[in-house]
């Protein structure tokens, strides 16, 4: 074995579609009317404006692909709680942070996007995936979509799932103070593995309201953009050793040292147009909206390729919404 190293398991591809194709059926009974949201981080805080700025004077083992040389790119910004289900945001959940750099020129791995100018970046406020493989989230999402008891019996069989959900779930008192996770291993240029992360800058400070409204999250957010600009550092973690940090296990967390990058800088702006909160519903992120210096490595990451494009027509063809890639940043 050696870096970056991937290992398919048998089946991979039927399991995926078979996960897709169980999206679409509990998406069809979920919204049978109006827009039909994505199966998980249905609920979006806002979609808000951003550069993504390549760090000057990188080492270069870092200057690859998007961070071959200095430059800064527009993004969008997509933030979201992840249950599959609208909850209150004071509930515990996961938060999300999708990031959609536009304007990046080259050949792009999707074989419908080729010619696209956007880069996705996927992350989440958990570290680490609560299953394995591909075999094994497809058992987790049919007992999760399955009623009570199937969610029941299979607890009884995959208790370590179970306390790994437990473990990725908490509360949020604010979305811009939060570090947000890859959870799954990218390439990073011909040889090496690097998962992601996105450190706040500010440091935590805000506390969950007394009376918190359903929606104290997005207020809050509105709040804060509205007065300044929010800061993240962007992060790589590299593989350093093949056996402690698997490409194939996403449930386990790497032990390797970050190195910034890039720097996200969410700008000062006010952004909950009902356009704008339209438009960030029917964007489609994809960790497969990538350079090849940048391809989506493991299991879990090759059956994203497949579900995440199906789901995107799913969900596009019933809001009737046009299946395409921004080249630039709206004006809203």
């Amino acid at each position: 074995m050696s870096f970056a190293d991937e290992i398919p398991i048998e089946n991979e591809d039927y399991y995926a579609g078979q996960i897709a194709d169980r999206f679409m059926e509990t998406l069809s009974k979920y919204y049978q009317s109006g827009i039909t949201k994505r199966m998980f981080h249905p609920k979006m805080h806002g979609l808000v404006l951003a550069d993504f700025i390549i760090e000057p004077n990188l080492p270069e083992h870092l200057k690859t692909g998007l961070f071959a040389e200095p430059k800064t790119y527009p993004a969008w910004v997509r933030l979201s709680n992840a249950k599959r289900h609208a909850a209150k945001d004071n509930k515990k959940d996961m938060r999300g942070m999708a990031i959609k750099i536009v304007g990046v020129p080259g050949y792009k791995l999707l074989e419908n996007g080729k010619d696209t100018l956007t880069q996705d970046f996927l992350l989440v406020t958990a570290e680490t995936l609560q299953t394995v493989s591909v075999k094994d989230f497809k058992k987790s999402i049919y007992a999760l979509t399955g009623g009570f008891f199937k969610l029941f019996f299979y607890s009884l069989f995959h208790l370590k799932v179970i306390i790994r959900s437990i473990r990725q779930i908490a509360k949020c008192s604010n979305l811009l103070e939060q570090t947000y996770f890859s959870m799954t291993p990218y390439l990073y240029g011909k040889n090496n593995a690097v998962k992601y992360a996105c450190f706040p800058q500010k440091p935590s400070t805000s506390r969950i309201p007394d009376r918190p409204t359903d929606n104290f999250l997005k207020e809050r957010l509105i709040k804060d953009l509205g007065e300044k600009e929010i800061c993240f550092d962007f992060m790589v973690q590299f593989q350093t050793d093949e056996v402690k940090m698997p490409i194939e296990n996403p449930t386990v967390a790497w032990s390797s040292s970050f190195e910034k990058v890039a720097t996200l800088k969410i700008k000062k702006q006010v952004f909950d147009h009902p356009a704008q909160e339209n438009y960030g519903e029917n964007l489609s992120f994809t960790p497969w909206h990538c350079l090849k210096a940048h391809r989506p490595l493991g299991g879990v990451n090759r059956a994203r390729k497949i579900v995440y494009e199906k789901i995107a027509r799913f969900r596009r063809s019933k809001n009737d919404a046009p299946m395409a890639e921004p080249d630039k940043i709206i004006d809203f």
